[in-house]
């Protein structure tokens, strides 16, 4: 409803469409889903319904190229089994049926395939050899012909020979190679292959077109007996040797198992010519009848023992006796994914007609959309299906595997005429307003409307609540004026761009429009008219609405005055609709501004200017899903900004084209799942036990590591019940030697020695032992002495103002207590103070201050006498008290740790395959980089890998970031090895191909 209390009827999809009725006064729907046979002949101004663009149209007009002056028919005498195998490579049968040949996929040459006849051997004996001669001529081998051929599921070539009398089948192994298996066929079993397909799941069906015979073979060429009988080849046999007493014994009778008699189905075919395999169990035939010089396809179907037999309608679009078909697509079609066709060539040879199979209740049908698929010079060998793809021999004498091309060219009727269903306005005397459909109207083409109105129809009788479908308005047709293309779109407000379609003047798409010049009365019925002059340009429908009833603005705004002329008040009344409608549509606009604010109505040009509101910038790279999506849940997006899951939510918006909305609510479990965006905060990754953030009791703090003997447990680490002598006992056992009772007692040095060998073998005890190796005292040491050495030059200077006896500058250690003298406390002092790079002790200071809480019980617990906190240095030594090293060992191996991991976390994107494109990686992680960036918190550090910069030891969690898989073999992982392109370290060389089937051995040479 407009703001003006009109409303609007539309007729919009195929269901509304098909409602509508044709010159002959049948609906629609009853031409468009006839598919019966033989096919009544359809009014000559029928419309159409194109259902790859829901528009109704002028009816397409298949074209068929006529025979080519002088050529002659095909027969089937020229057709000749062809297959091809998974890789593309094409066999086909020769002309002379005495060899197979291949056409290789790689190069497109044709070669031999069998017999193979080695260039070096020759056709008489050599001179050398007269010594040798045969007794007698020897026979002249039976020629043998090749009948039909084809290729199987499981990679082996099958072909149907005859040889003389004998008849059997061969099959080669495509992927093992070597000499064909022969298998004989019974003599007793009447069997004359014309045609071969493939089979579901291996195996082939087999045509025998002069018995009306269809045999199913099995992934061993073996017949599947589906409840046809046996027929015996062999009599039963009493054995020439016989036991002296009981029965004798006899050889049973041998059969063979029976082929389906298709001249006894359910529908008689009367000359089958091909086959093709159309799923499991399931088989069509190409049947004709050559007395009525029509053809149609039969579908069978195994249902255990029986059959079902189900045929489509003569096929009436063809213009001659069928030839052959192939089921697969063809190159430059269009429409939907699954593109199919059953492609049939008729005897005439210039092109093959392509058919949609279509299955309705346990039933098929055919359906020949207005496709063009021309040939040239077919020499009507076979139809092939070619890596999914349709193609047929090309030439006489050479031929060349060409693939079957679709010519968008199209033709259509000249004209079509429809009557649509009655409108209802509810109120007697209502004034239709105007019309509008959404379409094309193309040069060359036009739309007539039509229309009658009145308060009465005909086929209402009294006592029915509503019309028959039949009903009609009572009146006669009046000619509305030609419609007019709108310049800015649709009449309803704030439509998304699917429905307001773009005018475009030089096409004539978008939205015409029409004033209804008498339509008056309750009801109202229109009569469209569809014209193309020249055939190639059709104009289109998709909605058409109607609008009632006219708000006048002569009756609502003017005096009566104005209408008392019938004339001049027609005129009026038509020439202010024009404004009406104008203004109408603005204040329509002014009243629906609500849809701006809605994302999910809000038009796709307006959805920056919305976003604008909530200081979003939109990604013209994202489809509109996903900013609708964006602007509509823009709150839900702020709310996490700045949280792992927040910026899960805008890397999986740039990045996944599924993305779900349902993301806004929270962090999900699957969230974390195989393939998705990762974010793994760092400290998740540390290798340290958990930290024991409670105070020390009591008794620990007054414990010293000498009060007196105690049994102590000794690990695989070091810990602090071992005390000094226990370090310095592992320092020595590393070296192989044995501490000394002085080394026992001296403090053991948290800093490597000087020595480059001694301090690698340092390091490399720490790690093992204490699992770090230190480094914040012997850096802190390093500060210590360079302060030092900045403020005294000498070391005579250092050693007269400190009262010390340091022999140089590297010599001095940090105060393990407060010190003694004047300078060397105002020393310390300053350098707390303005000493760069002090964050460790910074942290070693607040450590200790939350613990102990006042520094009394720090004193007390290290045994020093430091009179502040801030005073207190990071030891370069072992402490001396027991809970001094444990405060040290928990500060260095855990506290540090949890550090530096602290507030860093990395970005792992899935990649489906080490093929991508690296250019496009590198795009795609520096778009990553830049989201974060905006959306991270501003103290956070991060990084951004792909998977497998993250797969590494120490680093991926176990069952968190990892996952089975077939490892370095699985598919993703191996690139493929283009030479010239591919990196040695990024592929390898593969073993022998894994043979499929189970009937295949690998034999070690």
């Amino acid at each position: 409803m407009n703001v003006n209390g009109a409303r609007f009827q539309m007729l919009f999809g195929r269901d509304d469409w098909s409602r509508c009725r044709g010159s002959d006064a049948q609906p629609l729907a009853l031409w468009w889903d006839a598919l019966v046979s033989p096919m009544p002949l359809p009014p000559a101004d029928l419309p159409g319904w194109d259902e790859t663009r829901s528009e109704i149209s002028l009816q397409p007009q298949l074209i068929e190229l006529p025979a080519t002056s002088g050529e002659l028919r095909l027969t089937l005498d020229a057709r000749r089994g062809a297959s091809a195998d998974r890789n593309g490579n094409v066999y086909r049968i020769a002309d002379d049926a005495r060899s197979l040949l291949v056409t290789s996929s790689g190069s497109g040459n044709e070669s031999a395939f069998w017999p193979a006849q080695p260039a070096d051997c020759g056709t008489q004996r050599g001179e050398l050899r007269l010594a040798f001669e045969i007794a007698q001529a020897p026979r002249e081998p039976l020629a043998e012909r090749y009948l039909a051929l084809t290729t199987t599921q499981d990679d082996y070539l099958v072909i149907a020979f005859a040889r003389g009398t004998l008849r059997g089948l061969m099959s080669f192994d495509l992927i093992s190679g070597g000499p064909p298996l022969q298998t004989q066929w019974p003599d007793a079993v009447p069997f004359e292959p014309f045609a071969m397909c493939m089979r579901h799941g291996g195996g082939a069906w087999v045509l025998d077109r002069a018995h009306r015979q269809l045999w199913e073979l099995d992934c061993t060429l073996a017949v599947i007996n589906a409840g046809h009988g046996m027929i015996e080849v062999a009599p039963a046999q009493v054995d020439d040797f016989q036991p002296l007493s009981g029965p004798p014994r006899e050889q049973a009778a041998q059969g063979f198992p029976g082929g389906l008699d298709l001249a006894k189905t359910a529908v008689a075919l009367l000359d089958p010519i091909a086959i093709q395999s159309h799923g499991e169990g399931r088989v069509m035939v190409l049947n004709r009848d050559l007395a009525q010089q029509r053809s149609q396809v039969v579908r069978l179907q195994r249902d255990g023992d029986g059959w079902g037999v189900d045929a489509s309608q003569w096929l009436d679009a063809l213009p001659a006796l069928a030839h052959d078909m192939v089921y697969a697509a063809g190159l430059g079609q269009g429409g939907g994914g699954d593109d199919a066709r059953l492609f049939i060539a008729s005897e005439i040879g210039n092109q093959v007609h392509g058919f949609e199979v279509i299955d309705h209740g346990g039933r098929f049908s055919l359906r020949a959309p207005a496709e063009l698929y021309p040939l040239r010079r077919y020499g009507g060998r076979a139809l092939v299906a070619v890596t999914g793809k349709a193609h047929y021999d090309c030439g006489i004498a050479q031929p060349r595997w060409t693939p079957v091309v679709q010519q968008h060219r199209q033709r259509f009727a000249a004209q079509a005429v429809l009557v649509t269903p009655v409108f209802d306005a509810d109120e007697l005397g209502t004034v239709w307003d105007k019309l509008l459909f959404d379409g094309s109207v193309p040069p060359d083409c036009e739309v007539e409307i039509e229309s009658r109105a009145g308060d009465e129809l005909s086929g209402w009788f009294d006592g029915q609540s509503q019309p028959a479908d039949d009903a009609q308005v009572i009146g006669g047709w009046q000619r509305e004026p030609q419609p007019r293309l709108r310049g800015d779109g649709p009449e309803l407000p704030w439509l998304r761009r699917e429905a307001a379609r773009a005018t475009r003047r030089e096409a004539g798409a978008g939205t015409w429009e029409l004033l209804l010049q008498h339509a008056r009365g309750r009801y109202l019925q229109l009569r469209l008219t569809l014209r193309s002059r020249n055939g190639t340009t059709a104009p289109r429908l998709r909605a058409l609405r109607l609008w009632a009833p006219r708000f006048s603005y002569p009756q609502r705004f003017l005096p009566a005055v104005y209408r008392e002329d019938v004339d001049n008040g027609d005129f009026l009344e038509r020439w202010l609709a024009n404004c009406e409608s104008s203004l109408t549509q603005i204040e329509d606009r002014i009243v629906n501004v609500e849809s701006l604010f809605d994302a999910r109505s809000v038009p796709q040009d307006a959805l920056p200017w919305l976003a604008g509101w909530f200081d979003l910038a939109l990604d013209p790279s994202w489809d509109e899903r996903r900013h609708r999506l964006l602007v509509q849940h823009a709150m839900d997006f702020f709310r996490w900004r700045g949280t792992v899951h927040g910026l899960r939510i805008a890397l999986s918006l740039a990045f996944e084209s599924d993305f779900d909305p349902i993301v806004f609510d929270g962090p999900r479990a699957q969230d974390e799942g195989a393939g998705r965006i990762r974010i793994v905060e760092s400290y998740q990754t540390r290798l340290v036990e958990t930290l024991v953030a409670q105070a020390l009791l009591p008794a620990q703090i007054g414990l010293d590591q000498d009060a007196g003997p105690r049994n102590v447990q000794r690990g695989r680490l070091w810990t602090p019940s071992e005390g000094n002598a226990g370090l310095a006992d592992r320092y020595a056992a590393w070296q192989q030697r044995t501490a000394t009772p002085l080394q026992q007692i001296t403090p053991f040095s948290l800093a490597p020695p000087s020595d480059s060998d001694a301090a690698q073998d340092w390091r490399a005890f720490a790690s093992a032992e204490l699992g770090f190796v230190p480094v914040v005292g012997a850096s802190e040491r390093a500060r210590w002495q360079s302060f030092l050495q900045a403020r005294y030059v000498q070391i005579d200077a250092l050693n007269r103002a400190h009262i010390s006896a340091w022999i140089g500058f590297d010599d001095v250690l940090l105060p393990a207590a407060p010190p003694s003298v004047q300078a060397a406390i105002d020393d310390w002092r300053d350098y707390c103070e303005r000493s760069a790079g002090s964050r460790e002790r910074k942290l070693w200071q607040d450590f200790l201050a939350r613990r102990y809480r006042r520094i009394e019980r720090l004193r007390a617990a290290h045994a020093n006498a430091w009179a502040d906190f801030e005073q207190v240095p990071l030891p370069d030594h072992l402490p001396a008290s027991f809970a001094a090293q444990t405060d040290w060992l928990q500060f260095e191996r855990q506290l540090l740790a949890m550090h530096r991991t602290a507030h860093r976390f990395s970005v792992l994107l899935p990649v489906a395959s080490v093929i991508a494109d690296p250019y496009a990686l590198e795009q795609r992680l520096g778009l990553a980089r830049r989201i974060v960036e905006l959306e991270k918190p501003a103290h956070t550090v991060f990084d951004v890998r792909f998977y497998w910069a993250f797969n590494r030891v120490g680093e991926a969690r176990l069952g968190l970031d990892t996952q089975l898989g077939a490892g370095s073999r699985a598919s993703e992982l191996i690139p493929d090895a283009v030479v010239g392109r591919a990196y040695l370290g990024a592929s390898f060389v593969g073993g022998r191909a894994r043979l499929s089937g189970r009937d295949r051995l690998s034999l070690e040479c």
